[in-house]
């Protein structure tokens, strides 16, 4: 990364915060409690006990009927008072990375 998009993503940051880019990885980084609140939920699944090959080439997850797992959900909240700023936040991000050239699935301006 050249120290020009390096200081124009860290004028972002500073600007409108609540996140952290990986552009090796293509990825944004979204913390909890900047654009909405993460919640880890204890959850019981059912064992995966094996699998059965069907006719069709497919297979078929069998799962215990009796044995249980421990497990964790997450559940992102987003509040509706904030969805049009939600929304402005994450245009103005599309924006700073299409003029520092990435693709985010718009045309680059």
């Amino acid at each position: 990364m050249n120290k020009t998009k390096k200081k124009i993503i860290e004028e972002w940051i500073a600007t409108n915060g609540a996140c952290d880019f990986n552009l090796k990885e293509r990825e944004i980084v979204l913390y909890d409690g900047g654009l909405f609140s993460i919640e880890a939920k204890p959850i019981k699944l059912h064992k995966i006990v094996g699998y059965k090959n069907l006719p069709n080439g497919c297979r078929q997850v069998i799962f215990s009927k009796k044995k249980l797992v421990k497990s964790t959900e997450y559940e992102a909240t987003l509040w509706f008072e904030e969805l049009d700023e939600t929304i402005n936040y994450l245009r103005r991000m599309r924006d700073m990375l299409q003029r520092i050239g990435y693709k985010t699935g718009g045309k680059i301006k």
